[in-house]
Order: structure tokens, then C-alpha cells, then sequence
């Protein structure tokens, strides 16, 4: 297919992006089915040096770096070498002084990875602390946290957490951190672009970072790696970003290659903690449609009730604002990434993902395929006790609860009354709907005009009819 059309389209929103948000410079990238399809950049490298950044530029990416992190504990989980349930204090005993409200739970590894420890949230603090040596970090750890609630009582975003999940790793594998990252991570997925070392980024290919002030643009020094690098330390660009996102996109794909099992990489991207669930009138088209937002494992899942799942996440440092966004239903996914201070890569990756899964990714169609064998019996079943209703067939069908949630001759004669008596059925093409493997909605046509059809199976073996909703499709 040609994307052309798309690639310019998104050409220039980023560049209007650009300079609407005054980001010195910016480069993003599209990524289709695993694939870098498309990139571009607008603005400059280093001001005044008229180098602008591409695909190969480096950038620092701050907090996506929490999906590394995230891979590398599922990695030692995966090997045995951990727990999720695990309690930190288990692995980083000087922790135990730190002053867990009273009644609460054991802070565990999984608390850290979903945001679910009660730390308070820390973006400003902690995008300062990343040079913190070792030492320093586990001494004001061991000096007592504040709490703003009880582990596992709600989300909130920690960067803290996700330095000390850091130091988890390094415990349980007797390897520093940041060589793990590399070693076990990076090199397998040829990630060479990506490190945690501005001494390993040629001079061409690095991308200062400004703030700006009133008195113009200031270079953001980079800071050096230290305690809080697995929180957000990382630089790369987008070729080598585009192959992490692709490494999600192929949890589902039985010949990928990754260091993470597939199973692992789908997991990290289910909802583990509900973060915020808000409604918007989408303009364009005009439907009122809400987004749940939860985090995952170092990666925050929105289900768009219009669009569908996309998974995510941000980074915002001193300097730097980066975004990785992906729809796995399509499989279209996008980098952006900027040098600016929490430059809003986020809302610009948002909606060009938004306008590219519109124009690109037709809503699902389902078909009997979908479904358990059982559950496309039951479809027929169900439309032939429709036009000719059989005790010895609702036998066959019914899970015991049916006739207890409404007698049999209720449930006939309310059938009978939607589609008339001996009605002539006839399944409407495209109508098919599924949830999971046991669910069906669909519209057949009668007598009476056009009729919706709802069945969920039980989990018994063979699955019998437990849920029968029959209705006329309002004209």
C-alpha cells in the first residue's frame, strides 16, 4: 500500500509542531507492522549549527528508559532469579528502615514496576537526581520515605521506584545495571545507538538539550549515570527505538526474536494498575468516547473506546522530551522525540497515531473463525429455535441456569412476540461481534424487521448457552 499521502501529512504536522512549540529540534519516526517505514527531522541538532537531526540523531529519552528496566526484571523473573511478589526488602535489606505507613503491605517488586508503592509523585526531584552515586541513594533510602498512601492503595507515577527497582537488578544479577541493560538487552536487539554514555555518541549524531528561559535558549548539561539511570538515563534514536517498539508489536508473532519471551512482552503491556479514566468529545466524529488509562509493566496501556489499544510511554527530562506509541490491533507505531525540556512529544505522537489508525485501520469484522466451534453451533442453534421453537433443542443448548433466570415459557413467548410466529431468519453479513472466544452479538433479519442476538457460552465441556438476549434493533 502506498503511504505516501500519510508520510507527508505527518511531515508536516511534526513540523508545525516544531515550531509552534519552539523545540529547537525534533525527530520522529513511523513504524508499520516491525518495520521503520518513515522519518524525518525539522529544526537543528545544536542552534545556530544548521545540522538538522534524522533518524540516527541521539537524543536522551528519560522515561521511556522504565521499559528497560521493566524488560530487564521480567528477564530475571523469567530465569527464576526472582519473584514479582517478591518483598524489596528480600533483595535490598537497608530498605527496611524506610517507613512503610503502619498497616501497610511489604512494598514488592511488582508495586515498583506498576506504580503502586504510595511513593509521592516525583518528576521535578528525581529528573535532577540521576547522577546520584550508589552509595548516597541506598543511605537517604535507609533514612525513611514519605508516603502519600499505603502500597497498593492507588497509582502514582514514581521515578523513585523505578531507581530502586534498578538497584533490585543489580542485586539479583551481580552485574551492574547499566551492563546488564547492555548486555542482555541492547546487544542482542543490535541497539547500538543506545546507551547510557554521551562518551559512547559520536559528536555529529549527539543532540544537545536546551531549557529555555527569558534570556533565550541554554544548553542543558548531561548529566553522568548514576542511581536513578534505570529511571529514565537512556539515549538513542529513532532506528534504534523503532526496533524496541517492534520488539512489542511481535509478542504476538510466534517467529520473533527477543531476549523477553513473548508472553513476557504481551504482559508488560496488559493494565496492571488503573491510573485515570476521562471522556472527550472526539471532533471528529462528534461521538463522546473515554480512554482508560493504566500502567503496565514500564508502560502505560490507554483503551480508546472508539480507536481501540495503544500502548505508550513518555519521556521528560532537563533538555529532552520523547514519546513511543504504538496500536497493536494495526500495527502502526511512532517515535517522536525532541530537544527541549519536557518537550510535548506526547500529545503531537497522540495525535498523528490518532489520525493515521482513523484513516488506516477499518474497524475489526469477526467472523465464526472467532469463535469456539461450540459457540458457532449455538449461533444456529439459537436462530432455529427462533423461527421454530423446541424444548428438546433448548435442551440440548440451555446451561442449567437459563430456565432458573427466566422460565422457558416466558423466554418463548417474549421471542416469539420480537420475531412472530415460524418468522423467516436470515443472518445479516458483517454483523458479527465477539468479546472472547465464547461471546457472540449479531442481527439476523425476520417478519418483524431486523433482530439482535446475544449469546455467552458457559465454561462447562461441552460450553452450553448461559446468557440469551434476543432484541429489535431500534429503527
Amino acid at each position: 500500500m502506498d503511504y505516501q499521502h500519510t508520510f507527508d501529512l505527518m511531515d508536516q504536522h511534526f513540523s508545525k509542531h516544531q515550531q509552534e512549540k519552539r523545540i529547537p529540534g525534533i525527530a520522529y519516526g513511523l513504524i508499520k507492522d516491525g518495520q521503520l517505514v518513515h522519518s524525518k527531522g525539522f529544526g537543528e541538532i545544536v542552534l545556530d549549527s544548521t545540522a538538522c537531526p534524522d533518524q540516527s540523531s541521539v537524543f536522551r529519552i528519560a522515561s521511556m528508559t522504565k521499559s528497560f528496566t521493566a524488560t530487564a526484571i521480567l528477564l530475571l523473573r523469567d530465569t527464576g532469579k526472582l519473584r514479582l511478589d517478591d518483598a524489596v526488602t528480600e533483595y535490598l535489606p537497608w530498605t527496611t528502615s524506610i517507613g512503610v505507613p503502619e498497616s501497610g503491605h511489604p512494598i514488592t517488586i511488582r508495586d515498583l514496576l506498576t506504580m503502586n508503592a504510595g511513593f509521592p509523585t516525583d518528576d521535578p526531584w528525581g529528573d535532577r537526581q540521576e547522577s546520584l552515586e550508589i552509595e548516597a541513594f541506598d543511605d537517604l533510602v535507609s533514612q525513611g520515605l514519605s508516603f502519600t498512601r499505603t502500597p497498593r492503595m492507588g497509582f502514582e507515577y514514581s521515578n523513585l521506584g523505578y531507581a530502586l527497582l534498578g538497584r533490585v537488578i543489580t542485586v539479583v544479577s551481580g552485574v551492574d545495571y547499566l551492563d546488564f541493560v547492555k548486555s542482555e538487552i541492547h546487544n542482542p536487539l543490535k541497539m547500538s545507538s543506545t546507551t547510557f554514555h554521551q562518551s559512547e555518541v559520536a559528536n555529529e549524531r549527539f543532540v544537545q538539550g536546551y531549557a529555555e528561559f527569558a534570556s533565550g535558549f541554554v544548553p542543558e548539561p548531561l548529566t553522568i549515570p548514576g542511581a536513578f539511570s534505570a529511571m529514565g538515563g537512556l539515549l538513542s534514536n529513532v532506528e534504534d527505538l523503532a526496533k524496541w517498539v517492534a520488539g512489542f508489536q511481535s509478542a504476538w508473532n510466534e517467529s520473533s526474536t527477543h531476549p523477553l519471551q513473548r508472553w513476557s512482552r504481551r504482559e508488560m503491556q496488559e493494565p496492571q494498575r488503573h491510573a485515570r479514566t476521562a471522556a472527550f468529545l472526539d471532533s471528529h466524529t462528534d461521538q463522546i468516547k473515554s480512554i482508560t488509562t493504566s500502567y503496565g509493566y514500564g508502560l502505560l496501556v490507554d483503551d480508546d473506546s472508539l480507536l481501540g489499544r495503544f500502548v505508550s510511554h513518555s519521556g521528560g527530562y532537563p533538555g529532552f522530551g520523547s514519546h513511543m506509541r504504538w496500536h497493536p490491533q494495526s500495527g502502526w507505531g511512532i517515535v517522536a522525540l525532541g530537544n527541549r525540556t519536557y518537550a510535548p512529544m506526547m500529545p503531537a505522537a497522540s495525535e498523528a497515531m490518532n489520525i493515521i489508525v482513523r484513516d488506516h485501520a477499518p474497524a475489526r469484522t469477526y467472523s465464526e473463525s472467532d469463535l469456539w466451534f461450540e459457540t458457532a453451533s449455538a449461533m444456529n442453534a439459537v436462530e432455529n429455535l427462533l423461527q421454530n421453537w423446541s424444548d428438546q433443542k433448548a435442551d440440548d443448548w440451555f446451561a442449567v441456569n437459563m430456565d432458573l433466570d427466566q422460565p422457558r415459557h416466558e423466554r418463548m413467548s417474549s421471542i416469539i412476540e420480537i420475531v412472530g410466529n415460524a418468522s423467516a431468519i436470515t443472518r445479516i453479513p458483517g454483523t458479527l461481534s465477539s468479546t472472547t472466544p465464547a461471546h457472540a452479538k449479531w442481527q439476523v433479519s425476520s417478519d418483524s424487521g431486523l433482530v439482535e442476538i446475544e449469546i455467552l457460552m458457559s465454561p462447562t465441556v461441552p460450553p452450553k448457552i448461559q446468557t440469551l438476549k434476543v432484541a429489535k434493533v431500534p429503527t
